[in-house]
């Protein structure tokens, strides 16, 4: 990240970092760094129909149970 995104996820929590194209969709989609509280700052897309974030690692353990 640049220093204006950092200063961007210091003042909102969260900044648009560029989108992403993963194997099996059809179009790239907005990806955001933000911070977790566990494993520090993380980049994810927005998920559901709240569009909230969620930390990717913390969304594997929540999954494996």
């Amino acid at each position: 990240m640049n220093l204006w995104q950092r200063f961007v996820l210091w003042l909102n929590g969260y900044v648009y970092v560029g989108d992403r194209k993963r194997n099996g969709w059809k179009s790239p989609i907005p990806f955001y760094a933000f911070r977790c509280p566990i494993h520090g700052i993380v980049e994810d897309y927005a998920h559901g129909t709240n569009q909230r974030l969620e930390c990717p690692h913390c969304r594997k353990v929540k999954k494996s149970g």
